[in-house]
Order: C-alpha cells, then structure tokens, then sequence
C-alpha cells in the first residue's frame, strides 16, 4: 500500500523560498528544535509541506552549514572518497564537516565529472573504462595506474552478544557469594 502522503498539495507555496518563510522555518526550529517534518509547516505558520522544511533546514539553513566555495583539498578528499565509496554522497559528506551531500553531488556533477574526463586518454569510451576496471580487479598486478572502486555493505546486526562476567566472593563463613556483571 505504501505511505499517505506527507499532506494536501493544495493551497501550498511552490518554488523559491522567501527570506520571510527562512526566518518564520529558522525561528521555529530554534525554539522547538528539529524533527516531527510532517506537523512543522502546520505549526510553525508556513505554507510548506514538511519535506521541504526539512530540505530547506538540512541543506541551506542549519548554522553549521559551511559557505562559500570547496578548497583544493575538499576537492581531493571528494575525488578519493568517490573513488573508494562511489556516488555515497552522504558517506562522503560525512567526512567533510560542514558540506551537504546534495552540495557535494552537485559539485562533483558539475565539476568534478568534467576534470574526470579530461585525465582520461583521448578515445576511450566508458564501456572501454569499464572493461578495463574489472580486468583490474580479477587482475590487480596488471596495471598500476587504475584504481579500483570499493563498495561498502551496510549490514543490520540482529544478535548482540554480551559478555557475563561471574565473580565468586568467599564470606568466610563458608558461604559464597556470585555475582554477575555484563560487560
């Protein structure tokens, strides 16, 4: 069935925001804090619908927000995460405090992929890269210049195992004390 959803698309403000709604969205969170996306536009005064309050916070609004451009190294620190975790915007966003994953996508898309291509040799077709990056991976000793991309798993642990740790204590009367402790 799926979920409802998030509200009526009547009656909505569409498009740009204004710098009234940002101050009317910031002002709320800061009182009420963030989370609860479906019942904020209501309370808050704002004719949003929730999905787009929370975009708008997460990824223009919040105060640790870095601005301006992405420095040299940013940028070299996004060409070696892509290369080791792919199009994982928000694990590489994770690693550079302060930049949204979707400021780090768009960045990567409209410039990085641009001086991607270029470092490869002229003539080369992507499904000839492709080829190639897995004759890299069932052959690693064969070239030295290509990198391999690896894709991490996330995996749910369902059993947590813990640990009993048992102390016995002589009472000196002969008895004997257990206890258990779980580490």
């Amino acid at each position: 069935m799926g979920r409802s959803p998030c509200c009526s698309k009547e009656g909505l403000n569409r498009g740009a925001w204004t710098v009234v709604e940002d101050k009317i969205l910031t002002e709320y969170i800061k009182v009420h804090g963030e989370g609860r996306w479906r019942n904020l536009p209501k309370k808050a005064g704002l004719k949003r619908c929730g999905k787009s309050c929370r975009l708008r916070w997460l990824n223009y609004l919040r105060p640790d927000i870095k601005r301006g451009n992405i420095s040299h190294d940013e940028e070299d620190l996004i060409v070696r995460l892509h290369k080791l975790l792919g199009n994982r915007w928000s694990l590489i966003a994770g690693r550079l405090p302060g930049r949204t994953d979707n400021e780090i996508k768009n960045y990567w898309n409209t410039n990085l992929v641009k001086k991607m291509q270029s470092r490869q040799t002229p003539g080369s077709s992507q499904s000839a890269d492709r080829n190639k990056n897995k004759a890299v991976v069932e052959e690693p000793s064969r070239s030295k210049t290509e990198t391999n991309v690896i894709r991490t798993k996330a995996t749910r642990i369902s059993i947590i195992a813990l640990v009993v740790l048992e102390i016995q204590v002589g009472m000196g009367d002969g008895e004997v004390s257990t206890w258990k402790y779980l580490d």
